[in-house]
């Protein structure tokens, strides 16, 4: 290792270790030592890593930096990154050194929030969790996606606490579905709801898969019933992807119920509720953990899909496309509703054989 003087304004330094040469020039000695320094800790595996500009910046700082600059990407993905970073400047670890968060930081953290100490009877969660599992999951996964952006755009190798072990369980999948009667009875309990659209928007949700943000955005010119095949568009949906959805004759004709035998203003919404949480809030006011034990509004979509398999042909592709599934592993949980197709395949093959 050496630094040279080649003439005004030109230090070339040169360093050598384990077979391994670099060189370069600068006009300062004070460059030329830095760069020394550097490089010779990267050829010798002795890397000196400076942390002063990570322990100068705040989680909240962080956090700040990656949304206005943009970091989250665009759609509905990035203001959904964004409003988990967002969260995070409103927590405890908010005026923490980014350097200083620890994985056993972020351990005390999700027992806070989830309550995890008073959580009974094999539960993730405890009474007064500030949100369930699978949101403790989203933030943390959110805030190691902002020590990477941050980590790697300030060259800075600052190791990721969000490590194994710090997220929760995940909890299983919903898996409500109506017992025999129970859609009837629903029908007729949304029917009573102060929202006339109530009713119609069930029968739609079980017909359909839509989710219900995408049900509650719908409006009028996306909606296709008197054509020969029809069919609802969604020009934007979850995925950022947008997608056609056929209809049933049972959904036409609860669409045909909302219409009122006028025609609608395009523009003009579908149900008259201007959020997904509207069309939550309606259902829950009637539909109580009383009359349905354990039912929600998303349990809806997973009966439409679960039906979709136990009483249609369509391959998983084709169902794919209705439900707005990015993948087949997002279906895997309906499959063993053809377990028993698989069963009559098997025996038509032996008796091929045997003939």
């Amino acid at each position: 290792m050496s630094i040279q003087v080649r003439g005004p304004h030109q230090f070339r330094v040169q360093v050598r270790r384990n077979g391994a040469y670099v060189s370069e020039t600068f006009e300062t000695m004070r460059e030329a030592k830095a760069w020394e320094r550097v490089m010779e800790g990267k050829v010798t595996g002795d890397d000196v890593v400076d942390l002063r500009e990570a322990k100068a910046t705040t989680l909240d700082k962080a956090c700040d930096w990656a949304i206005d600059n943009g970091h989250a990407g665009p759609g509905a993905n990035g203001k959904n990154l964004n409003s988990k970073w967002r969260y995070w400047k409103t927590t405890d670890l908010a005026n923490w050194s980014i350097a200083g968060i620890h994985d056993w930081d972020l351990i005390e953290w999700r027992r806070k929030v989830l309550d995890e100490d008073n959580a009974e009877d094999g539960e993730v969660i405890g009474p007064e969790a500030d949100g369930g599992a699978q949101t403790c999951i989203h933030r943390l996964n959110a805030l190691s996606k902002l020590i990477q952006i941050w980590s790697r755009a300030h060259k800075v190798p600052l190791d990721n606490p969000v490590k194994p072990g710090v997220r929760p369980p995940k909890p299983d999948g919903r898996d409500r579905r109506l017992w025999e009667g129970e859609e009837l009875k629903l029908l007729k309990t949304a029917r009573t709801s102060s929202r006339p659209w109530l009713r119609a928007a069930v029968a739609i949700s079980l017909e359909t898969c839509l989710r219900q943000g995408e049900l509650a955005g719908l409006v009028w010119r996306r909606v296709k019933l008197d054509t020969e095949f029809p069919h609802v568009d969604l020009p934007k949906t979850k995925n950022d992807r947008p997608r056609r959805v056929p209809l049933s004759r049972r959904a036409v004709a609860a669409f045909r119920s909302l219409r009122m035998n006028k025609k609608p203003d395009p523009e003009a919404t579908v149900l008259t509720v201007e959020t997904a949480r509207g069309v939550i809030h309606a259902f829950r006011e009637v539909i109580t953990e009383k009359e349905f034990p354990g039912l929600r509004w998303h349990d809806l979509r997973h009966e439409a899909i679960s039906r979709l398999f136990e009483l249609t042909d369509l391959r998983d592709h084709e169902i794919m496309t209705i439900t707005g599934h990015l993948t087949p592993a997002m279906l895997a949980r309906y499959t063993h509703l053809r377990a028993d197709r698989l069963g009559a395949r098997l025996r038509g093959g032996k008796q091929n054989r045997a003939a």
